[in-house]
């Protein structure tokens, strides 16, 4: 099957059975048994050398639609271990068609207490299986291997001390030589039983940490575009909201620039995200990537600390926005079409994660900067999930 084929296929189903459920659920014909249901708004689909992969991520109340958004990867194993595409000594092997997984947290010599203070939201998962002595992806596939399903799961994987987790929601993994009968039957088996599938169900506290545990496994996507982690944050409003404790922003304001020096030869500028603060004005927010390559945000020694190259190219495109505000015809145009008005903004970039961040060393960079500040992923997460 070509790859535009499946692309097509997986968003025609899934859009088709959301609505299903969604209407069903308007119309109280749903058994949701007191527990809050909540659905995905993206479609995730990923081309990997010998694979495809259709993933459904988020969680909203009500469902809309879901964006599509493509992907490639070297490797099935590298798409799922997080890490690389080494060949893995897995928990399974699968080697036919019409597997699945559900309900289950699969892990490789997994310290729960230790990678639940990163990731809380594995806490929603009782059913734990943890190999000791495996490595890499803790699911593989054989040459006869057709498809599986993997539902409401959760992959921890490990690379000497470093834990990552993949939550799952639903990911419909086939080989690219499947054909569209094939491909069919395995979605039309999934939901033969009388339980929904493709949806999230939990109690009201759980929310936020369903929420949380998506975005991390989406920055902790390898290669994963900025784009799309944009997107989830776009369609999750409260995580903004929440985590940087303000009552409206604007995702993605397109501003043209109406005065400047003259030397600028841009024609707009287009921010993340601009963020009310609680004296009215905004401040200016860019979403880049986790970098997982970089073991550093930062490189020197403490005295001449200072940002590499990535970063430095995030705050420079911070102070472009910044210098945008400084002209009064752009400040009133900001104000006219989206409300918004800056006042000595605060310049936030969120980037890199746990792994790669050391606070101390992140404040010694910010030195030379005014009113900048560098937030990682999971603190962002962290901030979420904890804000009351």
């Amino acid at each position: 099957m070509l790859f535009e084929k499946f692309v097509e296929e997986s968003r025609a189903w899934w859009s088709s059975y959301l609505q299903a459920v969604s209407k069903a659920q308007r119309a109280g014909n749903l058994d949701t048994k007191d527990q809050k249901v909540l659905y995905p708004n993206i479609l995730l689909v990923t081309k990997c050398s010998g694979h495809y992969v259709a993933e459904l991520i988020g969680a909203t109340e009500k469902f809309d639609q879901l964006a599509v958004k493509r992907h490639e990867e070297r490797s099935i194993h590298r798409y799922l271990s997080q890490f690389d595409d080494s060949e893995p000594d897995p928990l399974f092997r699968l080697d036919a068609s019409g597997h699945g997984f559900r309900f289950l947290c699969l892990a490789h010599d997994a310290d729960f207490d230790e990678i639940k203070s990163r990731f809380p939201h594995i806490e929603l998962y009782g059913s734990k299986l943890n190999r000791v002595g495996g490595h890499g992806s803790t699911i593989a596939f054989g040459d006869n291997f057709v498809s599986c399903m993997i539902e409401n799961s959760v992959l921890i994987n490990r690379k000497e001390n470093v834990f990552r987790c993949k939550s799952i929601l639903s990911a419909c993994i086939v080989k690219s030589g499947i054909s569209k009968p094939q491909l069919l039957e395995l979605l039309t088996n999934t939901v033969r039983d009388n339980q929904v599938k493709g949806v999230h169900t939990v109690g009201e506290q759980e929310h936020r940490l369903v929420v949380g545990g998506q975005l991390q496994s989406m920055f902790l996507f390898p290669n994963l575009r900025e784009t799309t982690i944009g997107e989830f944050i776009k369609l999750h409003p409260e995580v903004v909201k929440a985590a940087f404790k303000t009552d409206n922003f604007e995702y993605e304001p397109y501003l043209e620039w109406l005065e400047h020096d003259g030397t600028c030869t841009d024609k707009a500028i287009n921010p993340d995200l601009l963020v009310k603060r609680g004296d009215g004005y905004y401040d200016i927010y860019d979403l880049k990537t986790a970098v997982l390559d970089k073991k550093s945000l930062t490189k020197a020694r403490r005295s001449r600390r200072r940002f590499i190259d990535y970063v430095e190219e995030g705050i420079s495109q911070l102070a472009n926005y910044r210098e945008y505000f400084k002209y009064p015809r752009n400040a009133e145009q900001a104000k006219k079409i989206y409300g918004i008005e800056v006042s000595d903004p605060r310049l936030v970039l969120v980037v890199g994660s746990w792994e790669n961040v050391d606070v101390d060393e992140v404040n010694q960079a910010c030195r030379k900067y005014h009113n900048v500040d560098v937030i990682d992923y999971d603190t962002v997460c962290q901030m979420f999930i904890g804000a009351s």
